[in-house]
C-alpha cells in the first residue's frame, strides 16, 4: 500500500526537496498540491506544507479539518501561534522549524549550555531571498533557551539589539552568497561559547523531511524533531 503525500508549496526550495525525498522513500509518493484559492487534498494521506506564513495558517487548519496528518515547514510559526492551532483542538501535526538533523542538535545544545551560562545572543544568516526575519529556527532555539532560564536582555529598547524573543536577542542577517548558518553565542564570567551551524545544501533537510513523514502521527501539535531523534531538555 503506498501512502500520498501532497506537498503543498512543491516548486519551492525546501518543496522540491521534499517531493524528491518522499518519491524515495519506500511506500511513499508525493503528490504535489496548488496552495491558492481552495486547496484540494484529494487522494492524499497526509500533508507536507512549505509555502509562506500568510498562507499557511489556512492551509494547515484546511488540513486539518480534512483529518489528514500534517508536518508543517513553513517558518513563522512562533510559540504563540502554536499554542493558538493547539488550542483549537488540531491533531496530528506536526511543525518543524527546521529538518536539519545538525541544526536541531544545535538548538538541543544550546538549551544545555543555556543552564550554566547567563547571557545568550542568537545570530543567523540567510540568503537575500528569504524574506521572513529573523529566521524560524532562530525564534525557536531563543523560545528553547527560555524554557530552561529566564534573561535579561541588555538594553531591549535599542534597535540595534536586534529582535527580543523572550528575553534574546536575535540578529538576522540576509546577504547573497549565503546558504544558512546561525549560531548562539554564550557569555559567562570570563569566557564565551559558540555553537554554530552551517547549512551548505538544501540536501541536508533530506533526513529530517523523511524522519518526520514516516513517523507515527502525533497527538495534538507538536514541534521540531527532537522525540524522533531521542533528544530531551
Amino acid at each position: 500500500m503506498t501512502t500520498t503525500v501532497g506537498v503543498v508549496g512543491a516548486t519551492g526550495r525546501l518543496g522540491s526537496v521534499a517531493v524528491e525525498t518522499i518519491n524515495a522513500m519506500d511506500g511513499f509518493t508525493a503528490k504535489p498540491i496548488e496552495g491558492r484559492g481552495d486547496v484540494d487534498f484529494s487522494g492524499c494521506d497526509r500533508v507536507f506544507e512549505a509555502t509562506v506564513f500568510d498562507a499557511s495558517a489556512a492551509i494547515v487548519r484546511a488540513a486539518v479539518d480534512a483529518g489528514l496528518p500534517t508536518v508543517v515547514a513553513t517558518s513563522g510559526w512562533t510559540a504563540e501561534r502554536v499554542d493558538e492551532l493547539a488550542d483549537e483542538g488540531a491533531n496530528g501535526v506536526r511543525i518543524v522549524p527546521n529538518f536539519s538533523v545538525g541544526s536541531v542538535l544545535s538548538t538541543h545544545l544550546a538549551t544545555v549550555a543555556a543552564q550554566h551560562l547567563p547571557y545568550a545572543e542568537v545570530i543567523e544568516a540567510h540568503h537575500e531571498a528569504k524574506t521572513d526575519a529573523p529566521s524560524g529556527t532562530a525564534v525557536r532555539t531563543a523560545e528553547r533557551i527560555a524554557e530552561v532560564r529566564e534573561q535579561q536582555a541588555f538594553t531591549p529598547d535599542e534597535p540595534g539589539r536586534g529582535t527580543i524573543v523572550e528575553g534574546v536577542p536575535v540578529h538576522a542577517l540576509r546577504l547573497p552568497g549565503v546558504s544558512a548558518w546561525q549560531e548562539v553565542r554564550f557569555g559567562g564570567t570570563g569566557e564565551t561559547l559558540t555553537i554554530r551551524h552551517d547549512t551548505l545544501s538544501s540536501n541536508s533537510y533530506a533526513t529530517g523531511i523523511a524522519l518526520a513523514i514516516g513517523a507515527q502521527t502525533p497527538e495534538g501539535v507538536v514541534v521540531g524533531l527532537d522525540d524522533l531523534l531521542g533528544l530531551t531538555s
